[in-house]
Formats: C-alpha cells, sequence, structure tokens
C-alpha cells in the first residue's frame, strides 16, 4: 500500500469515528465530566445509558447537568406534558424541538425518557398492575411408587393431581388422588378422593368466604362413599410473599355409606380449619388441619392433619420432592375400624403453568 493509499485509509477511518461520535448522545454531569452514548431511558431518578466502554450505566439524574439525542426520544415533564423530540443540550438544562414548537425545561423538571417505539413507564406501570390482576392456572401431577421383594413382599402406589386457578382476590383448586398397597399378599390400601375448594375476598380484605366440597372411598376403612360438604368464611392471618396463613369457620355437611353392613351416617356439623403455607429458604412448608364436628353427635368428629415439604430438584424448574406426614382421626370409625390412620409419604411432582 502506498503513501496516497495510506492517508486515504486513515482519513476514511476517522471520519466514520467521527460520524459515530457525532451521532452518539451526550450526557453532561454536574461535575464537568461527559459520557457519550446511547440513553435508553430515564425513570425515577436514574438515567441509562448504553456506552461503548462500559455497556449499560445507569447514572443519578440529579447529577445530570444536562444531555442531548441524535434521535427524537420521548420525554415526560413532571408537569404531565410529553413531548417527542429530539433534544438539546441548554444551559443547565435541555431543549426539546418537537412538532409544535421547543419545549425548555431543567433535568430537575424531567420524569422520564423512553425511546420512540417503546412503553413509557406509566404504560408499563399499568399493564403491569393488569397482569397482576390476571388469574392464572397451575398444574401439579404426583407419583409416588415404592415395592420389596425377597424375605416378603410389599407394593405401594398412589398418582395425584392438582389444578389451581389464582388470582389477587380468589381461587380455584381441584384435586385428586388414588392410593393402592399390598403387604405379603394383604391390601394396605385402596382409597381415592377427589374434591374442589373456592375461596374468593371479600371487598378486597383479608376475610373470604370459601365453597367446598370433596368425595371419596376407602375400601380398608369400609368406607364406600364419603360425601363432605361446606361453606362459610375464613380470614388471612398472615399474606405475604413468603407465608399464608388462613382459618376457616363454617358449616358442613357429612354423608357416608359402608361396606361392613354399619347404618348410613349423615350429619350437618361445623367446618374448622387452619391452612398455611410458608417458604423457607429453599424449600416449602404446607400445613393443613381441618376439624369437622358432627350436630347429630358432638363427639362425633373427624380430625385430619397433614405437613408436607416441597424440595426444588436443582437444575429441573419443573420437577420438585415433596415429603410429608397424613393423620386421619376418627372418633367413631363404623365397624371397628382404628381410630387413628397415620401416612408417611414420599412423592416426586412436575408442576407447570
Amino acid at each position: 500500500m502506498n503513501k496516497t493509499s495510506f492517508r486515504i485509509l486513515i482519513t476514511a477511518l476517522l471520519a466514520v469515528w467521527l460520524a459515530a461520535s457525532a451521532r452518539a448522545d451526550r450526557v453532561e454531569l454536574a461535575d464537568g465530566s461527559v459520557v457519550n452514548g446511547k440513553i435508553l431511558s430515564a425513570e425515577g431518578g436514574k438515567l441509562k445509558v448504553e456506552t461503548a466502554f462500559a455497556g449499560t450505566i445507569e447514572i443519578a439524574q440529579d447529577q445530570v447537568k444536562t444531555f442531548a439525542t441524535d434521535e427524537a426520544v420521548n420525554v415526560g415533564l413532571a408537569t404531565g406534558t410529553n413531548v417527542l423530540g429530539k433534544v438539546a443540550a441548554s444551559g443547565s438544562g435541555i431543549t426539546v424541538a418537537g412538532a409544535n414548537g421547543e419545549q425548555v425545561a431543567g433535568t430537575a423538571q424531567v420524569a422520564a425518557v423512553w425511546r420512540q417505539g417503546e412503553d413509557s413507564p406509566a404504560v408499563r406501570e399499568a399493564k403491569a398492575a393488569a397482569e397482576k390482576l390476571k388469574r392464572r392456572w397451575a398444574y401439579e401431577a404426583a407419583a409416588a411408587i415404592t415395592g420389596r421383594t425377597g424375605g416378603s413382599e410389599k407394593f405401594a402406589g398412589s398418582v395425584a393431581f392438582k389444578a389451581t386457578l389464582a388470582g389477587p382476590e380468589d381461587k380455584l383448586i381441584f384435586g385428586g388422588i388414588i392410593n393402592r398397597a399390598q403387604e405379603n399378599g394383604n391390601e394396605t390400601a385402596n382409597d381415592w378422593r377427589a374434591g374442589v375448594d373456592y375461596s374468593a375476598a371479600i371487598a378486597g380484605g383479608k376475610t373470604v368466604w370459601y365453597v367446598r366440597t370433596d368425595l371419596g372411598k376407602d375400601e380398608i376403612k369400609a368406607i364406600d362413599l364419603r360425601s363432605n360438604s361446606a361453606f362459610g368464611l375464613g380470614r388471612k392471618l398472615v399474606k405475604n410473599d413468603n407465608q399464608d396463613t388462613e382459618v376457616r369457620l363454617g358449616l358442613g355437611y357429612v354423608y357416608e355409606t359402608y361396606t361392613n353392613g354399619a347404618a348410613n351416617f349423615s350429619s350437618a356439623g361445623l367446618d374448622v380449619a387452619l391452612i398455611n403455607s410458608s417458604t423457607l429458604g429453599w424449600a416449602k412448608m404446607n400445613n393443613v388441619v381441618i376439624w369437622t364436628p358432627s350436630f347429630k353427635e358432638f363427639s362425633n368428629y373427624r380430625l385430619v392433619h397433614e405437613t408436607s415439604f416441597d424440595l426444588p430438584v436443582k437444575g429441573a424448574d419443573f420437577w420438585k420432592l415433596r415429603f410429608g406426614v397424613i393423620n386421619d382421626f376418627e372418633s367413631e370409625p363404623a365397624g371397628g375400624i382404628e381410630k387413628l390412620d397415620t401416612t408417611y409419604f414420599s412423592a416426586l411432582i412436575l408442576n407447570w403453568k
């Protein structure tokens, strides 16, 4: 390459660099320093600038003396006025060349800046608020199988499913579970259960009303059909990102038929419950206690307690492990069945939305 060609190349590169520099947005700080780059936005007292030397940086707006852009941007002022135009530095403020003339303002009066084609901070905030109000479905499918052969034969398996439609003011839950187990040829578990639970806040407060119903069958307890329905009021004792605790008090109706010849049982009664979920670091604990005494015989009641822990599977966003215990106590079971039934369980959960 001769000297003439080299000079032409250097001149061309210099011209490109100058053109690029000339097109960069410019931010002048109160201490006299200057930042060149692309102004992405201004919001919440922060000016966000994309630079070639440090990537995207944020500058406290009270440290900005003035700024200028090489393209038209949207500028929202504290007065509520929004102007679309190219921004030029103007003393200790800015001048925006809009379609209806120039708008002069101090940098302290600039409430927001956003690029063309993007939503303003107010619109983004409104969309985010609307998004929070939407109901969303969440699903869980669980499976657990254990077995043993050799000196003794043992098998236990269960499958469960839950679908939840939740919004900020209400929640609808569908759920069901099937359990089967045998040990040395003897059936030790053969039951199923399915139910629906709906609750909604009253006037957006901590008080809720609820209605629930479930059906079930348990061959081991000689229950051919159990129906349990209830409605009432609940109160949110705690409701935040880490904990949700609710107490319920309502009226219920229980109907049971049996396979061992015992007389059918039906009665209205109370429905009392405590429902809690707590996030403990990387795990989640769930607790449910339900007490349902009957009005026909107040000493005839059922008390169900369940505590479980959900542990996420590392590297698998859709999977988690669940460990827990269920205590099911009936004060007057039909046909001499044991009053207390305790189940320890572990399951692999697939969850998705």
